[in-house]
C-alpha cells in the first residue's frame, strides 16, 4: 500500500519547491544535485510539490517535460533519492478535475499535454504512466533531523493524530471508485445538463476543454461529474483537498495559525518514531525567496513565488543533523541563481 509519509533517510538533501513549468530553472537545480550526487555531497533530492502549471505562454510551459525526467530520474535513481511531493496542482490531474485561479485555468494546457503524450510514436511514457505516477506521490516528507517536508504547510483539519494516520493511508482509486460508483447510480444525461446549466457552458465542450477528451466515447468524458461526489463532510478526499490546498497564515491569521503548527508537528510527531519540530513548505509567495512564520515554520520559493526572483532559494540540509526551529535552517539556504552562495542576510519574518 502507498504511504503519504515518505520517511527519508540519512545524508544530504536538497531541497526545492513550486517551479511551475519553467524548465530552464529545474534543469539547473537538476544538475545541480545531478553534480553534488556524483561527488558524494547530496543523496537526495526533495521537490515539495507543484512543479507543474506554468502561468506563462504555452511555448515556454515545459511542465510535462520535467514530469517526464523527474519519472526518469527516480527510474535510475530511485524513489528514496528523488522524492516527489504532491501539490494542490497536481491533484486535480489525478482526478480530473478543473483548476483555475481568477481568469488562469490551469489544467487544460496540461492535459492537452498528457493527450499529445499519447499520440506520440517513440516514448516510454503514456498518459496513464504519468497519472500512476502522480497518484504514488507522497504527501509528506519526514527526516531524522525533526524537519517535515510538505508543499502547502498546515491546516486546522489535521486535527489529531488519527487525522495524520487517514492522510498516510489516502489510496487515490479507492477514492475515484467510490466517487464513481455513486455516479452511476444517477441518470448520467440528467448531470450533464445540470453541470452545462450550473456552468452556462454545454457539457460537451467542457469535457473537450478540461480533459482533452475527442468526445463522448472517450472514457474520461464523464470525469469532470466525479466531483460531485468526492466532497462530503469529514471524508478522505476534503482532508488531502484541504491540506494541499490551504493559504494557511493567510486565513485565519497568524496568531492562530501558528498553533495549528504547533499542532500538525505534534500529531506528525506522534505518529512517527521522531519527533518532528520544523515544517518547510512552498506554495505561498514570499519575499526574498524565503520567510519564518514563527519559529517553528520555514516558508520558501525556489522561483515562481519568491519576490523578486533572483531572490529564489534551496535548501541543502543535513537529514540527521537536530533542527530545533526554523532559523536553524537559515544557514542552508542557498540561491538558485548565484551557485552555492549562502544566505548572509538576516531572516525575514512573515506579514
Amino acid at each position: 500500500m502507498t504511504q503519504r509519509i515518505a520517511d527519508v533517510g540519512g545524508g544530504m538533501a536538497m531541497v526545492v519547491t513550486d517551479l511551475h513549468g519553467a524548465w530552464d530553472v529545474y534543469r539547473r537545480l537538476r544538475d545541480q544535485f545531478l553534480t553534488l550526487a556524483a561527488k558524494g555531497t547530496v543523496d537526495h533530492l526533495i521537490l515539495c510539490g507543484d512543479l507543474i502549471h506554468s502561468e506563462g505562454n504555452e511555448e515556454s510551459d515545459s511542465s510535462l517535460d520535467a514530469i517526464l525526467d523527474v519519472m526518469s530520474l527516480q527510474a535510475e535513481l530511485g524513489s528514496e533519492r528523488v522524492v516527489m511531493l504532491l501539490g494542490n496542482h497536481e491533484l486535480p490531474h489525478i482526478y480530473g478535475l478543473t483548476l483555475a485561479k481568477g481568469a488562469i485555468e490551469y489544467t487544460p494546457r496540461f492535459e492537452s499535454m498528457l493527450t499529445r503524450l499519447d499520440q506520440r510514436y517513440k516514448t516510454p511514457f503514456r498518459r496513464k504512466d504519468v497519472v500512476q505516477f502522480l497518484s504514488t506521490l507522497p504527501f509528506f516528507a519526514r527526516t531524522k533531523a525533526g524537519v517535515l517536508f510538505t508543499h502547502a504547510g498546515a491546516h486546522s483539519d489535521v486535527a489529531s493524530v488519527k487525522h495524520v494516520e487517514r492522510l498516510n493511508s489516502i489510496n487515490h482509486a479507492d477514492l475515484i471508485k467510490m466517487a464513481d460508483g455513486e455516479l452511476k447510480k444517477f441518470d448520467i444525461a440528467s448531470l450533464q445538463r445540470g453541470y452545462s446549466h450550473f456552468t452556462g457552458i454545454s457539457y460537451e465542450e467542457q469535457a473537450k476543454r478540461y480533459l482533452a477528451v475527442s468526445g463522448a466515447d472517450d472514457p474520461r468524458y464523464n470525469d469532470l461529474l466525479r466531483v460531485l461526489f468526492l466532497s462530503g463532510q469529514n471524508t478522505d478526499f476534503d482532508l488531502m483537498w484541504n491540506t494541499l490546498f490551504s493559504q494557511n497564515e493567510l486565513e485565519g491569521g497568524e496568531a492562530a495559525y501558528l498553533k495549528t503548527v504547533k499542532n500538525f508537528l505534534q500529531y506528525f510527531s506522534e505518529q512517527g518514531s521522531v519527533e518532528q519540530r520544523v515544517l518547510v513548505s512552498g506554495h505561498i509567495g514570499v519575499k526574498d525567496g524565503y520567510a519564518e512564520v514563527g519559529k517553528q515554520q520555514l516558508r520558501m520559493a525556489s522561483y515562481t513565488h519568491a519576490f523578486p526572483k533572483r531572490a529564489a532559494r534551496y535548501l541543502l540540509m543535513d537529514c540527521e543533523a537536530p533542527i530545533k526551529q526554523a532559523s536553524d535552517l537559515m544557514p542552508s539556504l542557498r540561491f538558485v541563481f548565484e551557485g552555492d552562495q549562502a544566505v548572509s542576510m538576516p531572516p525575514m519574518k512573515s506579514a
